[in-house]
């Protein structure tokens, strides 16, 4: 009797220790998790601003001058295009040239980086003869377009 109790207490013990090495699982699989962020960009700060000239105001070639300052932030390379027609007032306009930081109408942000910088644009109206554009208020809409490169 003495022999099967320490048989069976041995068998006893040997299934507890053996135990955990059953428990480590008897099938295994695993998976890639992916993801893809789509390319983004937001302008921000962008306000009206107004030209004024230190010239004679009015005079014939006096050039008026303004600017104002946009946040650009994006995920990815862009490029940021302005487009504005000239000023008017009714049927009377005034030749204008816009720009993007101090450039042309069109720049690119850098290739496989992300974006967040401070921009300026700006407007330069300048008067023909004095009678070739009536006195009073002028103005034009400019915008700013962001598309994927």
């Amino acid at each position: 009797m003495k022999k099967l109790s320490l048989v069976a207490a041995i068998a006893l013990a040997g299934s507890i220790v053996s135990a955990p090495g059953f428990a480590a699982g008897l099938d295994q699989d695993s998976a890639t998790v992916n993801m893809n962020v789509g390319l983004y960009a937001a302008l921000t700060g962008l306000n009206d601003f107004t030209l004024t000239t230190t010239d004679a105001d009015g005079s014939a070639g006096a050039v008026y001058a303004g600017d104002d300052q946009f946040n650009l932030e994006s995920n990815g390379q862009i490029r940021v295009t302005l487009a504005g027609a000239n000023l008017q007032n009714g049927a009377d306009s005034v030749a204008t040239v816009y720009k993007l930081n101090d450039a042309g109408t069109t720049f690119d942000t850098e290739s496989a980086k992300v974006h967040n910088a401070v921009h300026k644009v700006s407007a330069a109206a300048t008067l023909g003869e004095i009678s070739s554009q009536q006195a009073g208020a002028y103005s034009s809409v400019i915008t700013l377009t962001v598309s994927a490169i």
